[in-house]
């Protein structure tokens, strides 16, 4: 009890209230010893999703999501984490960490059984659709729910500070707060820094099943390009979704990038051999072209989606060396060979 309340007393935080910057998509509020959080609709501007509030940090924990665990991973309370939607696919987990938590199946169709059985105070869910019938399931075992749509956040820096979140259940607010400071001021240097690359043309994806889906310039990686510096086909569209694209329409747009980024391939060969015409491309024949799969495992656990959320401030770094032609420290960006 010493130790928690030692916790306790590092963690939280001393302003009583915290106001997020760069999202709308949900509000902390601290009152004495209440925490009290908002979480809006992703769908509907303005409309409350949900509002949870609650007097003692969160103990035991289980996510429906890999990037969850980024989060918890850089908070340093994995130890909180009971279950996970299979914990294979979690890059940041220890050892005895992946023993020790219960994988309770697909993120699509958990287990409700096993959630029943860990007795968890809460349960973290992403919503995919308005009327995803999940949260109703986990709150019919009486269980707490908390949703985190960060993956619907359109900007960078609005997904990073998803941070704060998860703070306020573990109850360090504080660390919470300093780590996304810390990730918007660099991101904001490597943004100024980026202005000397104006130029280089990107490009992004690659041809799947006859479809090729390119961000538009108002999604997450349409942002990252922008503040990159780059030059993007699709940078005036303000669209928030992926743009589907023939494979003549990709080659007509992207014909001539210098820099290829996001191709879901391992190498030069795998790339030519889903689908021939992706030698037609300026990039790959100057050998320009990358992946994010820097930080893998064997299981198919990437970083990317985990850490990243966090750092996003890593991925602009990389952007910039690779419009550089620099394939040194490279963080999540690996490229073909």
């Amino acid at each position: 009890m010493c130790l928690f309340g030692l916790v306790c007393v590092a963690c939280q935080p001393k302003s009583t209230s915290s106001v997020t910057d760069d999202t709308a998509g949900f509000t902390i509020d601290i009152h004495n010893d209440s925490t009290h959080i908002t979480i809006y609709s992703p769908w509907q501007k303005g409309e409350v999703m949900q509002k949870l509030s609650f007097s003692h940090p969160y103990e035991r924990i289980v996510c429906t999501s890999a990037t969850h665990m980024g989060f918890i991973s850089e908070l340093g309370m994995t130890d909180k984490v009971v279950g996970v939607c299979r914990p294979n696919r979690v890059y940041n987990l220890s050892e005895e960490d992946r023993e020790r938590i219960t994988d309770i199946g697909d993120d699509m169709q958990p287990s409700m059984e096993k959630i029943l059985l860990l007795n968890p105070d809460l349960v973290i869910l992403y919503t995919y659709a308005q009327g995803d019938p999940i949260p109703a399931q986990v709150e019919a075992l009486g269980i707490p729910i908390l949703y985190c749509n960060e993956w619907t956040e359109t900007t960078p820096l609005a997904r990073a500070e998803w941070i704060r979140l998860f703070g306020a259940i573990f109850g360090c607010s504080t660390k919470a707060d300093s780590i996304f400071a810390s990730v918007r001021d660099a991101y904001a240097q490597l943004k100024v820094d980026s202005l000397k690359f104006k130029g280089k043309s990107i490009m992004s994806g690659m041809s799947w099943r006859g479809t090729w889906y390119v961000p538009a310039g108002g999604t997450f990686m349409g942002n990252l390009f922008r503040d990159a510096g780059a030059q993007y086909k699709y940078e005036g569209n303000p669209s928030t979704s992926s743009i589907p694209l023939t494979i003549e329409q990709a080659i007509q747009d992207f014909a001539q990038a210098d820099i290829w980024v996001g191709c879901e391939a391992n190498s030069l060969k795998e790339l030519e051999a889903i689908d021939k015409k992706h030698t037609w491309f300026k990039a790959f024949q100057t050998g320009q072209v990358y992946n994010f799969r820097r930080r893998t495992l064997p299981s198919g656990a990437n970083d990317f989606w985990e850490s990243a959320t966090v750092h996003p401030e890593r991925i602009l770094s990389d952007l910039n060396k690779v419009l550089l032609g620099d394939t040194t420290a490279l963080y999540y960006t690996s490229p073909l060979k």
